[in-house]
């Protein structure tokens, strides 16, 4: 009996730890209006670059590969490697930027069904920068449907 309650206890953890990693899927805005489309990729979480609020396309002037300056940003994956950590937190990602064209360690904590706390960030959490993204549904303009896996 010990044995099918323990099995019934870790069974209903592991979907409990999966439903909250899983809040983290879905589409969001960025401060500065570029949509992220963030999906699981094996056992992290990646974000693409799918669309824009004002549906101008931004392009990856500042990448520090040559071969790749200019490429338009849809599709590009701006943000990899999150892990769930528990308690609506991701670790250990990447965020990359292509206004300066470097990649920031990253964490993320989810502060409502529809608030993302984003944090770029460099060796330590403390020397970084915060942003806020809002989840947006499959309706929004300019979005590029074609990117969403």
């Amino acid at each position: 009996m010990l044995k099918v309650l323990t099995s019934s206890v870790l069974l209903l953890m592991s979907v409990y730890a999966y439903a909250g990693a899983d809040a983290i899927q879905g589409i969001w805005e960025t401060e500065d209006g570029g949509y992220v489309y963030i999906h699981p990729e094996g056992d992290t979480w990646v974000g693409t670059a799918v669309g824009s609020r004002d549906g101008v396309h931004r392009f990856d002037n500042e990448n520090p590969d040559e071969k790749l300056r200019g490429r338009r940003l849809l599709g590009v994956d701006v943000v990899t490697g999150l892990k769930y950590d528990g308690d609506d937190r991701w670790d250990d990602g990447e965020v990359y930027s292509p206004d300066n064209g470097k990649t920031y360690d990253l964490s993320a904590e989810l502060k409502d069904q529809d608030t993302l706390k984003v944090r770029g960030y460099i060796g330590v959490s403390l020397l970084g920068r915060s942003q806020t993204w809002h989840r947006i549904d499959e309706s929004a303009p300019h979005l590029q449907k074609e990117f969403l896996q």
